[in-house]
């Protein structure tokens, strides 16, 4: 008896399985279903089709608490003899079995899904057994040893998991905290049959979560696991769009060459992955653009490459993984997503995930304000326009130069009142409407450039203006966008008349055949691009509100003038609560720099942590198993100038070549600014080079190739800034010392920063102690954290700036750091010993 398919299938998982069936031609379909908590299935994955009669059962992939789900076209739901055997054997490891009608409108429930009403708690003795000395790791591992914090933490998130807790963890550099929180987190997943997503800030950190750690627990788990790595939808390649530009390059805004069109056909014939770091050579970047896979694109079941489509290949092999690595842009563009549209949307960008990790936690502020955010650029809406239509010499390209090609090669297959329409609409209107776009844009950009420019009073290459209440009353402000509702309305204009030719279109779908599908998409995700990109700028430049701060960047480039129109949230911590903590039940957040001075107060406000019951949350400071008073020293001279001094740059040159030699090389120097490090380098290059030390500066090479030419060139040093100060993994002597000129405060006038600053003051708060002490403190720590890698690492942290030892807030930095030896002095004393300190390491 078929019974009510909504007790058991959710409305949008019916149409998807309507759909799937429709697309095989109403034979029957195979998928593997997810259930949510209320034992609903709201994920489905097609794992094979068949004919009228029958279909592969693959079944592989099955776990506890899944569901397999097939349909009957005959609309008889009585399961057949194959259907009993089958069911009999998946249903005996708790697997359900369904069978629907093509419609998906009935359900037969042969088999019901073992039930995960209250969740299994992992056991934590049993998982730190693998840690132990006498576990499966140490035989596993040579010279492997225990470390008492790895299995503190484990601990820690294993009860995180089975309470249903927010754990803030910061484990030290070498605690082995990836193996920590993987061991719960695949328990969890493999007893409840439930998905974990991990989440890392570096490519890295990824790289050795799946090369390296998931597979070590692989082969010594009991449990066969699968984890796989997520990545964003516009590394894959789209066949269709391959297939479009080779037959039709006037489709697209491509300027190459045809070798390089040629090599990236060649390569898709073969690669398996179908993503960009598969392609041996990085590709033209207006190429992959052009080709890849998109979600306003696709033609999902109705594209005849699906079954080859590399990205849904992915998808299927990601919505039948226990463990998703991601990074933290793709995990908090789906968060975005998902809190804006609803969970079961179809444009979520990652499969359903029921907890997540946080590893790299500590720069989750500065993402999360990314992507609640809102973003609008000149070279963005002129490369929207270019995907219409681009002339370059005699070279037409873009969608409306081959639609009207298409008009063409059909003309007369078309009723004559209906090709002047399209040809109207194609050639006339639309290509009035774009040139009234362009030129609108051009001339928006041009004023607010000079705006910026004028108002920042710089002749800075990069200015920032922030776009206060005052700042949005003036005359000058308002002058420089009065064009922008013109230019806002010209863009809808142009979305109107493109939306005119998609029915148009549809009428003479005879005459364009297979062509009028890529066509209708292309056109439409065009027509919703110009309407995100309205409303973005209506929010951006146009509206106002205490949430957001708003901000307008300027540039001159290569390529012409850059102008963005920015805005963020000036608080992420509700943004947070709501978004994760209140949808996740637990999250895990982990860094070797979370806590200032000791204390997690800092990160906690600033991720809403404080608004949650404090029964919630799990605060744990785990220590580095190394032995930081022997492996390290920092020393601070006191007879240089301060930095804000302005003998201070003169000074710094002179004390850095001296750290510099009484390191014979081997430095690496962190500095706050791309000015002071550019100035330094070019300074003292030349001496550095006489002594037989080669100097490297982040920019003049890719970040790859610096770093393995510091870790291989002997005696060679290393100039970086910004990202350099995180994520660099140098061992053994390439690098025993570090140098930190500048303690690593933000820039104040900094549009977020400053905004930022006014409302804690606006709070009553100590915006300097509550936001720019901690901020910086994280950062040196993170500094500090690339000299010692190992326990036969060793060195010196060289801080060249007092403020550290004569302002009330330099102990604060030191109180943030593990357990050194400390030298102050004069710079003549400090270098003496570094010197003997560094020979004495060798030593030993």
């Amino acid at each position: 008896m078929a019974l009510k398919i909504e007790k058991y299938l959710s409305d949008e998982t019916c149409e998807q399985i309507r759909q799937e069936i429709e697309a095989a031609e109403n034979n029957e379909v195979f998928f593997i279903g997810k259930s949510n908590t209320s034992n609903i299935v709201d994920e489905v994955t097609v794992m094979a089709r068949g004919n009228k009669n029958s279909v592969p059962a693959i079944i592989a992939n099955c776990k506890k608490g899944d569901i397999l789900i097939h349909n009957h076209p005959s609309g008889n739901l009585t399961p057949s003899s194959a259907d009993t055997l089958i069911a009999s054997e998946v249903g005996n490891n708790g697997i359900g079995f369904y069978i629907v009608n093509n419609q998906a409108t009935d359900v037969y429930v042969v088999v019901e899904p073992a039930c995960f009403e209250k969740l299994r708690e992992v056991d934590v003795q049993y998982l730190q057994h693998f840690l132990e000395e006498d576990g499966p790791l140490a035989r596993s591992l040579t010279n492997y040893e225990k470390r008492d914090p790895q299995l503190e933490m484990l601990a820690t998130v294993a009860a995180a998991f089975n309470k249903e807790k927010v754990a803030l963890i910061e484990a030290g550099t070498g605690t082995g905290k990836t193996l920590a929180y993987l061991l719960p987190a695949i328990a969890w997943a493999l007893a409840n049959g439930k998905r974990v997503v991990v989440s890392t800030n570096t490519i890295n950190l990824q790289q050795q979560l799946i090369d390296k750690d998931i597979p070590l627990l692989q082969s010594i788990y009991p449990e066969k696991f699968r984890a796989e790595l997520v990545k964003g939808r516009t590394n894959y390649l789209c066949l269709r769009k391959l297939h479009d530009l080779v037959q039709k390059p006037s489709s697209f805004d491509f300027d190459g060459t045809q070798s390089q069109i040629d090599d990236l056909w060649k390569w898709a014939q073969k690669t398996r992955d179908g993503s960009r770091a598969d392609f041996a050579r990085s590709p033209n970047q207006q190429l992959w653009e052009s080709v890849q896979s998109e979600s306003d694109t696709t033609l999902k079941k109705r594209c005849p490459y699906f079954h080859k489509c590399f990205f849904y290949n992915a998808r299927r092999r990601a919505s039948t993984a226990d463990i998703l690595v991601v990074n933290h842009h793709l995990l908090f563009a789906d968060i975005s997503v998902r809190s804006a549209v609803g969970s079961a949307s179809e444009v979520a960008v990652l499969p359903h995930y029921d907890r997540v990790i946080l590893d790299e936690a500590h720069n989750l502020e500065d993402i999360a304000s990314h992507y609640f955010g809102v973003t609008v650029t000149h070279h963005g809406i002129a490369r929207m326009l270019n995907r219409l239509r681009r002339v370059k010499g005699k070279k037409i390209t873009g969608l409306l130069s081959s639609l009207s090609y298409s008009l063409d090669k059909v003309a007369g297959k078309i009723p004559l009142d209906l090709l002047n329409e399209l040809k109207q609409l194609t050639n006339d209107d639309a290509i009035a409407a774009l040139n009234k776009v362009r030129e609108q844009l051009d001339a928006v950009t041009q004023r607010v450039f000079y705006w910026v420019a004028r108002e920042e009073k710089n002749s800075y290459s990069e200015a920032k203006a922030r776009l206060t209440d005052a700042v949005c009353k003036s005359k000058d402000w308002q002058d420089a966008i009065e064009g922008i509702p013109f230019l806002i309305k010209f863009l809808n204009d142009l979305a109107e008349i493109l939306q005119k030719i998609i029915p148009a279109i549809l009428k003479a779908k005879n005459a364009f055949g297979e062509e009028t599908l890529s066509l209708v998409v292309d056109l439409k995700a065009q027509v919703d691009r110009i309407i995100s990109t309205t409303q973005d700028l209506n929010v951006a430049v146009l509206q106002n509100d205490d949430m957001n701060v708003r901000w307008i960047e300027a540039r001159d480039s290569r390529i012409g003038q850059v102008v963005r129109f920015c805005t963020a949230p000036i608080d992420v911590a509700p943004i947070m609560k709501n978004a994760v903590f209140d949808r996740i039940e637990t999250v895990i957040m982990t860094s070797a720099t979370l806590s200032i001075g000791g204390n997690f107060t800092y990160f906690s406000k600033r991720f809403g942590l404080d608004q949650l019951k404090p029964e919630k949350c799990i605060y744990k400071l785990l220590p580095s198993p190394f032995d930081f008073q022997k492996q390290a020293l920092i020393c601070i001279p006191i007879d240089i100038a301060e930095p804000n001094e302005k003998i201070f740059q003169a000074q710094l040159r002179e004390f850095l070549l001296k750290a510099i030699d009484a390191a014979q090389g081997n430095t690496f120097t962190l500095f706050t600014s791309y000015s002071l490090m550019n100035q330094m380098h070019e300074d003292l290059q030349l001496q550095m080079e006489q002594k037989g030390m080669k100097l490297l500066k982040q920019g003049d090479q890719s970040r790859h190739l610096l770093l393995n030419r510091f870790r291989t060139e002997r005696g060679s040093s290393l100039f970086g800034t910004d990202s350099f100060w995180e994520g660099v993994d140098v061992q053994g002597e390439a690098l025993v010392q570090v140098i930190i000129p500048r303690l690593p405060f933000r820039v104040p006038n900094e549009p977020i920063i400053e905004a930022r600053v006014e409302a804690i003051e606006a709070a009553g708060g100590n915006s300097f102690m509550e936001y720019s002490v901690p901020q910086a403190i994280l950062k040196f720590k993170q500094g500090f954290g690339r000299l010692i890698r190992t326990r036969l690492d060793f060195g010196v942290v060289l801080v060249l700036d007092k403020r550290i030892i004569t302002k009330f807030y330099g102990k604060l930095f030191l109180a943030s750091l593990p357990d050194c030896r400390v030298i102050v002095g004069k710079g003549i004393e400090i270098f003496k010993n570094i010197s003997q300190f560094l020979q004495k390491s060798e030593l030993d």
